[in-house]
């Protein structure tokens, strides 16, 4: 009786748009389950290393400082900065894990008795980094510390005039008892700066200079108890920030005030949010000039560092090159070359995912199981050397081999290189899992899913990254369908249309020169010999 993979493995019944897809707001606020699947290899130890060092050197030269987190779609940067998150909240379970003990120790000198401003931003839906990185740290500081006022990161100008036509009309009283209201004179923890406010107050905050203490506390205060609406993120109104140079020193200044030593923004999807305007070259161009501010501010007023950590899956100049031409180009690539050499790179490299699959898609249903499939292996292992040669490529070894099979390490590089194309709901591990349920009542012990297998849970759907990839898969299934498949059925005098219906090892139905192969039903397509 066959044994089929999936008698060896756990397999759920679907695959579902968001498996395997940690967002960033999420895994933060469930530790457990952030922790749960998390796998370590020593390539990300490293890069934990590697960027607690770089949170320290920021601390050390109290300067702002940002790193990109670069890595391929699924490689998991979301997950990496969600670990991270918890390491620097000191979280117990994040501590714990064996794999980063080396690296957590070596840093616990300086971390212990730090406090870290953790903001995780989800930057898809914003309307600019104003909106994006001011108002979420607004929220964010909102929720954490209720008793504090916010800062004064929204645009004063039309606050400030609301505020004077608002005092007309309910009179002193009835005004600053609003704008007190929760606040008792001089109490707080706040100092002076703490203490209710009055007439005489209110035209000193009216007057003074932007980013002045006094100016920021009003403007915080009316949003905080009179002007609520002000708090909305994406409310359709640009001009409701400062500028983000100004915003950042803002909330630097906000953050000491709160005791912390660091502000620290976990930016994911920044560049894929860039990405998704890259019709827009005027956007693209105005935004992305502002990513240099969170390293390189036009006055030194930081009194606590900013150190930012951005995901990047791709070159932003791979990104929009479609649709940037000549002088423009040339413009842009000048633009992102000035502000990328202030970043640092911290790489997840696609090696970590055979490790990855490993543990999360292939981890066998017992230890009976693992033996059975090390034997499949080892048979598999007698193939040709030049088809061994192949299915390692270039950059793989046996060990790598054993640890993604049923799977190739031909493969694997293949859908790593794909899945850089494809919306980031198509990961490399989800795709590897489509496969086995697709093929659940197929694939059985000793069989190796071949590379082809790819092309139909890729090209299906309308998932590609940009509507030029789309156009290139529609192509493909195109030329699939209309070329290769009539050329098949005719060297093999067979209608698949004929034969999907029935059993595709039926010998009645299969004819000779078909011997050996198996038809996929309903897909329309052949597999390889077994």
């Amino acid at each position: 009786m066959a044994t089929y993979i999936r008698d060896l493995i756990d397999l759920p019944e679907r695959v579902y748009r968001g498996d395997f897809v940690l967002r960033l707001t999420e895994g933060v606020a469930r530790p457990e389950e952030t922790l749960r699947d998390y796998v370590v290899t020593p390539q990300l130890a490293s890069c934990f290393d590697q960027a607690l060092a770089f949170i320290r050197s920021a601390l050390d030269a109290r300067s702002s400082k940002a790193a990109y987190l670069h890595g391929s779609f699924g490689s998991g940067k979301s997950h990496f900065m969600a670990v991270l998150h918890l390491l620097l909240q000191g979280e117990p379970r994040a501590r714990s894990i064996p794999e980063l003990a080396r690296a957590v120790a070596a840093h616990n000198t300086w971390t212990e008795g730090k406090r870290f401003l953790l903001i995780p931003y989800h930057l898809i839906g914003a309307r600019t980094l104003e909106s994006a990185i001011l108002g979420q740290y607004a929220e964010h500081v909102r929720r954490l510390h209720p008793e504090a006022p916010l800062p004064g990161v929204y645009l004063a100008t039309a606050i400030f005039q609301d505020a004077r036509t608002l005092r007309e009309r309910m009179g002193d009283g009835a005004f600053f008892a609003a704008l007190n209201a929760g606040r008792e004179s001089g109490e707080g923890g706040w100092g002076e700066i703490g203490a209710a406010w009055d007439g005489r107050r209110f035209e000193a905050a009216l007057a003074a200079p932007v980013r002045s203490e006094e100016r920021t506390r009003l403007v915080g205060d009316l949003v905080d108890r009179v002007f609520t609406a002000y708090r909305g993120v994406a409310q359709g109104q640009d001009e409701a920030f400062v500028s983000l140079d100004d915003g950042l020193a803002i909330i630097s200044a906000h953050a000491r005030a709160l005791g912390y030593d660091a502000v620290i923004l976990f930016l994911d999807e920044l560049i894929l949010w860039l990405a998704s305007h890259a019709a827009d070259l005027a956007f693209v161009n105005r935004e992305d000039q502002k990513l240099a501010k969170l390293v390189e501010a036009q006055t030194p007023d930081r009194p606590v560092p900013i150190v930012s950590f951005v995901a990047r899956q791709r070159d932003l100049r791979e990104l929009v090159g479609e649709h940037v031409t000549g002088a423009e180009e040339l413009q842009f690539g000048e633009v992102l070359k000035w502000w990328e050499a202030r970043f640092h790179t911290i790489t997840l490299e696609d090696r970590n995912l055979p490790a990855i699959a490993e543990k999360r898609v292939l981890r066998p249903r017992s230890e009976a199981a693992r033996q059975q499939l090390d034997q499949a292996f080892r048979e598999t292992e007698r193939v040709r050397e030049e088809v061994m040669t192949t299915l390692l490529t270039s950059t793989a070894d046996r060990a790598m081999f054993r640890q993604v099979y049923p799977f190739s390490p031909a493969l694997v590089q293949t859908l790593v290189a794909v899945s850089a194309v494809l919306q980031r709901e198509r990961t490399a591990l989800k795709v590897m899992l489509q496969i086995l349920v697709d093929q659940r009542d197929r694939l059985k012990l000793g069989d190796l899913v071949p590379v082809g297998d790819l092309f139909d849970v890729i090209a299906e759907g309308d998932e590609a990254f940009s509507e030029a990839m789309r156009i290139h898969f529609e192509n493909a299934k195109r030329l699939y369908h209309q070329k290769l498949l009539p050329l098949l059925e005719a060297t093999h005098d067979v209608r698949l249309e004929a034969l999907e219906t029935l059993a595709p090892d039926d010998p009645k139905v299969v004819p000779d020169p078909w011997r050996g192969y198996r038809l996929k039903v309903g897909c329309r397509r052949l597999w390889p010999p077994e």
